[in-house]
């Protein structure tokens, strides 16, 4: 829904787009009238032939045709120069341009040495020129009175579609807010009710999760006023409180009575009261347990769960606290979580653990080492005497030489899997599973009923809890790694490369100039390994510096000539391009053989010699000038290039 909330608004906002740039467009040619009639007058007043108090309005032409004709007094009968401090005109003016706008009061000297212009081509632009947004205008005040530009808050109507979070079905919506014209026209600001700005019946917490409402323990808040991502606080809130890291936690309370403190956003996501939280168990896993339960001694949690009712057997997972002489280092918790613990005879522990596709796909991360440490250290520690892994679908290979591996399809069901599992447990201790013959031979699972009353206890209907949304971590920042510089370059690194603090995206480095400059200075590491920049500016000064190749007057016309002649662009003045006269010389030498189709010396063959003759290239690589002119005065001393004429009695 909110997908479909941004595409309306997005498609809103380009036809606001348009329909104020075309508004713009108009502002912009009456600007530019009232500019030109601003020159215009005060050009007329400046070069006035009668003396002050002898011009009137009506020797200023363009101003004389603005003169209302309900005005008392003819313009020749006003002075230009009419003006009394702190009284209102009583000269009225209409607009030359015929866009409607009311006869207004101005003074002769202004609308003359100052060139004033009419006060609504000023504000040309109004709300009603923009008639996308002018269609979600609620307000008392016509949209022609309004600018586009004003800064008044305004009631204003967002006609959508909302979906029923019970039915899935969409129908039309109205979403009504209040928002500023200037933010709206100029900004670009949509609905505020789409963005979340603003809650209604469409997008509150009470309509979408209303079993979350259900839990807030504040009677002060209605969470139909409450949006359904609410995470920090606002940043006015945060920036009197003098912590901009705050988060907007409301209190809760579960239906066990237990309360808590999280924000909105962690309770969409799935978060509940720590002690009653069964997220880390899946439907499937207690479909197993159950099943299990029915073959051998299943061991009960140590803490019952509140929520199950009495005869309910409870399925949730273990923590086993392992000794700290058995605790690896690198482990940050002493307590170890056990989906379940089964008795077998003699006095036999056995653990069990339900590896799903979700959680233990390499796709995430490799689990398997952690697992092996983890069967090692319960067995270690004397409090489990085996571990059984029940792996599901195509997870990978796990050696695990002190627990038990069972291998089970994807979609096989809990009399398969427990089948598997207690055939596993059989072969380890024989006689462990007594009923297991007649079990396998009935075909069909014992024990669901137990497993669905537990689940219905526990998260209310036949399904596996919500899970969280995947939370991206912080990006790891790339190591940073010096590069050299170009093999022409000056510069030599004096430090190790460094994020810009300005522009963490650049990598920037200190380095020093080999001509003397003693200053260190700070540059891009790549632009001086690609060569972009090779030294602190004194390269670039030299090449000002250095005098072009002369070529006269005289030449520059004859080579004009030519290119036209050969429909070579060249510039309109000035100097000529150096390879066209470069290319000039050689043709009216005679050695069109080193011009190229388009009748130009090539730049590849001239960048050639250059290196191989140790001639020195302009910035960035660049053939300069002075190449282009010594490279063919080079092929002219070496004169013309003789071609031999085939012998046609040679091969008879």
């Amino acid at each position: 829904m909110r997908s479909v909330w941004n595409d309306v608004n997005a498609a809103r906002r380009e036809l606001i787009k348009k329909e104020l740039a075309a508004a713009q467009a108009r502002q912009a040619e009456v600007t530019a009238y009232w500019n030109r009639h601003k020159v215009t007058v005060k050009g007329r007043w400046d070069s006035r032939i009668g003396g002050r108090g002898e011009t009137t309005v009506a020797d200023i032409p363009e101003v004389a045709a603005q003169w209302h004709r309900g005005n008392l007094a003819l313009s020749e009968n006003v002075s230009a120069t009419a003006q009394r401090g702190g009284e209102v005109s009583p000269y009225l003016r209409q607009c030359p341009l015929d866009l409607g706008h009311e006869p207004w009061p101005a003074w002769p000297k202004d609308r003359i040495q100052k060139g004033a212009e009419c006060p609504e081509c000023r504000r040309l632009i109004r709300l009603v020129d923009l008639p996308t947004l002018a269609s979600q205008y609620r307000g008392q005040r016509p949209a022609s009175g309004i600018t586009h530009a004003a800064h008044e808050s305004v009631p204003w109507t967002c006609r959508t579609w909302a979906a029923d979070p019970s039915t899935g079905a969409w129908q039309p919506v109205e979403h009504r807010f209040d928002a500023v014209v200037k933010e709206r026209a100029l900004q670009g600001d949509g609905c505020l009710v789409c963005a979340g700005y603003v809650i209604d019946d469409t997008n509150s917490l009470s309509t979408w999760f209303p079993e979350i409402a259900d839990d807030l323990d504040a009677p002060d808040l209605d969470p139909r006023r409450l949006p359904t991502s609410q995470h920090n606080i606002p940043r006015k809130q945060a920036a009197e409180a003098d912590s901009k890291g705050m988060y907007a936690t409301l209190p809760w309370r579960c239906r066990h009575g237990h309360g808590w403190e999280a924000t909105i956003l962690n309770r969409v996501q799935g978060t509940g009261y720590g002690k009653c939280s069964t997220s880390g168990i899946s439907k499937e896993q207690v479909r197993l347990v159950a099943e299990l339960a029915g073959l051998i001694d299943l061991v009960p949690p140590a803490i019952r769960d509140p929520r199950l009712p009495d005869g309910v057997p409870g399925f949730a997972s273990h923590r086993l606290t392992v000794p700290a002489e058995h605790k690896p280092a690198h482990w940050r918790y002493k307590d170890v979580e056990v989906d379940a613990v089964f008795h077998l005879p003699h006095g036999v522990r056995v653990g069990l653990e339900y590896d799903g596709v979700f959680h233990h796909s390499a796709r995430q991360r490799d689990r398997r080492q952690y697992e092996n440490d983890k069967s090692r250290v319960l067995i270690e520690a004397g409090l489990l005497d085996l571990l059984v892994h029940v792996r599901i679908g195509d997870l990978p290979e796990m050696a695990a030489p002190h627990a038990l591996v069972v291998a089970v399809p994807e979609r096989a069901a809990a009399y398969q899997q427990a089948s598997a599992v207690a055939s596993a447990l059989s072969a380890r201790f024989p006689e462990a599973v007594p009923g297991l013959d007649a079990y396998l031979t009935g075909g069909t699972a014992r024990n669901q009923a137990a497993a669905d009353a537990y689940m219905i206890a526990v998260w209310g209907e036949l399904r596996p809890p919500r899970r969280k949304a995947t939370k991206a971590g912080p990006p790891t920042p790339r190591r940073l790694s010096p590069t050299a510089p170009q093999v022409d370059s000056l510069l030599s690194p004096v430090s190790e490369p460094y994020r810009n603090p300005e522009n963490p995206d650049e990598i920037v480095c200190d380095y020093r100039c080999d001509c003397g400059n003693p200053e260190i200075f700070a540059v891009v590491q790549s632009q001086v390994t690609s060569g972009n920049t090779r030294s602190c500016g004194c390269l670039a000064t030299q090449a000002r510096q250095r005098p072009r190749p002369a070529v006269s007057k005289a030449e520059t016309l004859a080579v004009r000539i030519w290119a036209q002649q050969r429909a070579i662009a060249i510039g309109g003045s000035g100097r000529v391009p150096d390879q066209v006269t470069a290319s000039f010389r050689l043709d009216q030498a005679g050695r069109d053989d080193l011009l190229g189709p388009d009748g130009l010396l090539d730049e590849a063959r001239v960048r050639e010699w250059a290196v191989s003759a140790g001639r020195q290239l302009g910035a960035r690589g660049r053939v300069t000038g002075e190449l282009w002119l010594g490279y063919s005065t080079k092929e002219l001393a070496a004169g013309p290039q003789i071609k031999e004429t085939p012998d046609p009695l040679v091969g008879r």
